[in-house]
């Protein structure tokens, strides 16, 4: 009789107990106090990061091992920089090892934090940082029962198309109207257009591709017609690799901070009132897509937020439609024609800005080179700007002026990096004044004056 058996049971038990497909037999029933296998504790200390129970590491040390994970973690640049910042600036304020810090010592911080002026969400991030270094990698729950400060809900700020308008007009160089311009087409992070690439742009699809944006996820936005016939043309003379935005070193896109200077001199020379940022363009867009009629879920696939909660926001900050309940305020002004907030100073014209109010800091002389077309009408004009800077004068070139419509002249400045050259040999003074928004202006105003008087030339 064949006496073989399947791991040690006879093929009677076998057949009465049952295998599993890869012949494996099946588990034996077992009574609810029979005893179990030992189950590994996932939060032993001996699993941790640092186990600082064993480890005393001075904070140069932990800052080390905590970088490293950080890193292989896959945490954005950005992120690991916050994440180190904040984690230097705890362990410095607490002045010891990072072995002997108590949930006590996280409060007294974050108490430190709130009289220093911080506002919340800058000490739920410094909280933030506490709770995943110590808590979640190294298994202390020091921050156990300490809750999140509640951040204030604000509604963003919106501008009117009027004021977007203006915004974009008040751009002194075609690079910063077209960066404004796609953060307020596309609803693009400012993050996210300086890093745009002409590989990124489908011309044929009518979209741009968005590269590991927020959350580290891809997505594609609708390439805006108004700016199709000018990327197509810069596309052509660059190479698909180069970013659309260059930054001043080379391979590196705009940073991110020039970005948020190049809206605030917009906002100012505009002169908006608002609180404007580029993240408010992001704002904007969603917005007035809305009110425009765009369905709620479009525009959150637009902006890439991942819970329907976060696009919602704009539902209650768009204007008020037709259903909305009237003013009462407005139905009797309607009905008297008379304005509420009319008064005697109304009436006053303000007083316009002067070049002569601001203050002097050197010579300065426009110098143009009008082109004509065969019929005598003026095309457009180059202009330099001639600045004497002691015995020596130093020229900035590569303005273009054009009048779009009578009355109206148009400017194309060109970036401030492409002036460091030139920038580099006025004193400081000098600098700061090219800088400010009264200096655009006032080039708006006197390129404008001169372009208008220009003659007719006589046909050839």
């Amino acid at each position: 009789m064949n006496t073989s058996s399947h791991s040690g049971t006879s093929p009677l038990s076998t057949r009465w107990l049952g295998v599993y497909r890869d012949g494996r037999l099946y588990t034996q029933p077992r009574g609810r106090y029979a005893p179990r296998e030992a189950i590994e504790d996932f939060l032993s200390s001996r699993l941790a990061v640092i186990d600082l129970d064993s480890i005393r590491p001075t904070a140069a040390e932990f800052m080390r091992i905590i970088r490293r994970e950080l890193k292989i973690n896959f945490f954005t640049f950005n992120t690991q920089s916050n994440y180190r910042s904040n984690l230097k600036s705890f362990l410095r304020w607490f002045g010891n090892a990072p072995h002997a810090i108590t949930r006590e010592h996280v409060r007294d911080y974050l108490e430190y934090l709130v009289d220093a002026g911080l506002d919340s969400s800058t000490v739920s991030g410094h909280l933030s940082v506490i709770r995943t270094v110590f808590d979640k990698m190294c298994f202390r729950e020091i921050t156990l029962g300490i809750a999140t400060p509640r951040k204030p809900k604000r509604k963003p700020v919106i501008l009117s198309t009027a004021e977007i308008q203006r915004l974009l007009q008040a751009t002194p160089s075609l690079r910063d109207k077209l960066c404004l311009g796609l953060m307020y087409a596309t609803g693009m992070r400012v993050s996210e257009v300086v890093r745009l690439r002409y590989r990124d742009i489908d011309f044929d699809r009518g979209v741009i591709s968005v590269w590991q944006g927020k959350g580290c996820t891809d997505r594609s936005v609708t390439l805006p017609n108004s700016y199709r016939p000018l990327l197509k043309n810069l596309g052509e003379q660059h190479d698909a690799a180069e970013y659309v935005f260059p930054g001043e070193k080379r391979g590196r896109y705009l940073s991110p901070r020039t970005a948020e200077r190049i809206m605030a001199r917009a906002v100012k020379i505009a002169e908006i009132k608002k609180h404007a940022t580029p993240h408010t363009l992001r704002h904007c867009f969603a917005t007035h897509s809305y009110e425009n009629g765009c369905d709620i879920r479009r525009i959150q696939k637009a902006l890439g937020h991942v819970n329907l909660e976060t696009t919602t926001i704009y539902v209650h900050i768009a204007r008020p439609g037709e259903g909305m309940l009237p003013s009462p305020l407005d139905q009797i002004d309607s009905a008297a024609s008379v304005d509420p907030t009319a008064s005697v100073d109304s009436a006053i014209p303000a007083r316009p800005i002067k070049t002569r109010d601001a203050k002097r800091a050197g010579f300065l002389r426009l110098h143009f080179k009008p082109e004509y077309d065969a019929a005598g009408d003026l095309l457009s004009s180059r202009v330099t700007i001639g600045v004497q800077n002691g015995d020596r004068p130093i020229y900035f070139t590569g303005i273009t002026a054009t009048m779009e419509r009578p009355g109206f002249v148009t400017l194309s400045i060109p970036p401030e990096e492409q002036w460091s050259d030139s920038l580099r040999w006025l004193t400081r003074e000098q600098q700061e004044r090219f800088a400010t928004a009264e200096f655009f202006k006032m080039l708006q105003t006197q390129i404008t004056c001169r372009y208008l008087k220009f003659p007719r030339r006589q046909p050839v």
